[in-house]
């Protein structure tokens, strides 16, 4: 299958689970660490700051979400959940 059905609709879903994964990765780390994670003499900070980077590049995570929605849509019913597995 070609477009959505091909391999746009896992990128989409993968790149949306690794941008809320890493909002996720860096708030607890951050709380773990405290204001330190902030500091220049603490590591975090660089970890922290390019993984917000590339979670927003090439699209937010809300823009990926709405492509994975719009294809569920467009699945209706019936094609849901092979969609979602993969099988027919």
């Amino acid at each position: 299958a070609d477009g959505i059905l091909g391999a746009e609709l896992p990128i989409a879903m993968a790149k949306a689970r690794a941008s809320e994964a890493a909002g996720a990765v860096a708030r607890i780390a951050h709380q773990v660490h405290g204001a330190i994670g902030f500091t220049r003499e603490h590591d975090l900070r660089l970890a922290t700051t390019r993984l917000w980077a590339w979670r927003d590049e090439d699209g937010s995570e809300a823009q990926w979400n709405e492509t994975v929605g719009a294809a569920a849509l467009a699945a209706g019913p019936d094609g849901l959940w092979p969609m979602i597995t993969g099988s027919p």
